[in-house]
């Protein structure tokens, strides 16, 4: 079918807020469509509306089975990736559904595409047509052992798949392909490579496995961590630099530092003082825990809380701040005399739950007010009664 039928393509954009099965349901009115390929276009249309909005503009492009919508990049995580490749011919070993060969291909001189799955593969070529781009080869294939035959290559970029769908994945020798086994392939043919993982590996187990790691991007979209990036260069031998970027509408949060610089920073800690921060997912992953102490002057509630607390207010914090109102025992008596049955409830190292804690204090979502359950310094549990603030 063509998805450029005007009268198919008004179809699919009228059923927007419908379910791929309420469009099932309707096949007989419309015989001579294709229903069940109408309500995959459907579901990726979607789908892409928030993950892929030119795309989902793009009345020419063809979305495929669900499973790689799911898996592909973001456009805003797509655009970063290529900020850290060079200018010069790349390959993209594990090409899906294209969402980060594209971004490339707006910088780079020319990017190869490799996909094995050949109804997928062909259905991106399609669509890079229908993005106008001119510098983007298709391979239909293995991604390896196309690899092999390639010359003159500036960089690699690699987005190793869990081998069974489903599992849990902390280690990279357990996805496919084995970047570990194929670090020397890999770094023989081109000085630069770049690696996607989820956020569940290990990041200093990952750095320590790979070698020659200068830096690692742990990034997140609105204080969700959604991937992590380990740039590799031939022969690197210095620490590697770990950027962490909270990803938002206005301006995109940066945090850096390095695990030595992490383990030498010495730590001081605090009861709650007027302000609380609450670092971003991207630095809740990456581990900076001490170093940020350091680099915004602020105190450490607990060894194991994340949290933190200064005097006087600290501009561009990477996270969220509050003004503390009150330190409250975690009790129904102290929320009910503070007033804070209705508030958003946040637990950091506490004994319970934020579910059983939410049930026992009887605490209803929403408002403008935050609690964070947490253990202070003195190794008590308490309730931190706080207001957002932007310094």
């Amino acid at each position: 079918m063509n998805l450029e039928d005007k009268e198919i393509q008004d179809f699919i954009n009228r059923q927007l807020h419908s379910s791929a099965a309420d469009l099932m349901l309707q096949s007989s009115k419309y015989p001579h469509w294709d229903m069940k390929w109408i309500a995959q276009q459907l579901t990726g249309k979607q789908i892409a509306k928030k993950k892929l909005p030119s795309w989902f503009h793009n009345e020419s492009i063809l979305y495929p089975l669900r499973l790689p919508l799911e898996q592909c990049s973001s456009e805003l995580t797509a655009n970063y990736k290529a900020t850290l490749v060079n200018k010069g011919a790349g390959i993209d070993l594990t090409g899906g559904f294209g969402v980060d060969v594209f971004a490339f291909s707006k910088t780079a001189l020319n990017v190869l595409y490799c996909e094995r799955n050949e109804i997928l593969a062909k259905l991106v070529h399609s669509n890079f047509k229908a993005l106008n781009t001119s510098n983007i080869d298709v391979f239909i294939g293995d991604g390896i052992d196309f690899l092999k035959k390639q010359n003159n290559l500036d960089w690699i970029f690699v987005d190793p798949a869990r081998r069974k769908e489903g599992e849990r994945v902390y280690r990279l020798e357990d996805c496919e392909p084995n970047v570990i086994e194929l670090k020397d392939l890999l770094l023989q043919k081109a000085s630069s490579i770049l690696i996607k993982t989820a956020p569940l590996l290990d990041l200093q187990q990952t750095i320590k496995d790979l070698c020659f790691v200068k830096e690692a991007h742990v990034l997140s979209v609105n204080n969700d961590c959604k991937e992590v990036l380990y740039l590799i260069e031939r022969n690197y031998t210095g620490p590697s630099q770990i950027i962490c970027c909270n990803i938002k509408n206005q301006a995109n949060e940066y945090y850096s530092f390095n695990y030595e610089e992490e383990r030498n920073t010495l730590t001081t800690y605090s009861e709650p003082l007027t302000y609380l921060y609450e670092p971003n997912a991207s630095i809740m992953k990456a581990g900076g825990f001490k170093s940020v102490t350091a680099k915004y002057d602020v105190f450490k509630l607990h060894k194991h809380s994340h949290l933190y607390t200064s005097e006087n207010p600290v501009a561009n914090f990477p996270g969220r701040s509050f003004r503390v109102k009150s330190v409250i025992a975690a009790d129904k008596k102290s929320i009910v005399k503070h007033k804070a049955s209705k508030a958003n409830l946040a637990c950091r190292n506490f004994p319970q739950n934020i579910d059983v804690l939410k049930k026992k204090l009887k605490i209803k979502d929403g408002g403008d007010q935050y609690i964070f359950a947490t253990t202070l310094c003195d190794d008590l549990p308490r309730l931190i009664l706080c207001e957002k603030f932007t310094a």
